[in-house]
């Protein structure tokens, strides 16, 4: 599924960057990670990358709360 239209990149792509330790698990890393370094255009998209991010983190702290 497409996350982003203006700068195209898919789920799997957010997956990647999110599963990546290189890239800060910040909004506009994991966005710069998925486009190439590109910044968002219309901006629609950082809800969906915001809400991914929150449940990555939530799912590494609840994997280091075991």
């Amino acid at each position: 599924m497409y996350i982003c239209s203006c700068n195209p990149f898919t789920d799997k792509d957010l997956d990647k960057a999110l599963k990546n330790e290189a890239v800060k698990k910040k909004t506009s890393d994991i966005y710069k990670a998925c486009t190439g370094g590109e910044k968002p255009c219309c901006g629609s998209c950082i809800c969906e990358v915001r809400d991914r991010i929150n449940a990555h983190n939530e799912e590494i702290t609840a994997m280091a709360a075991e």
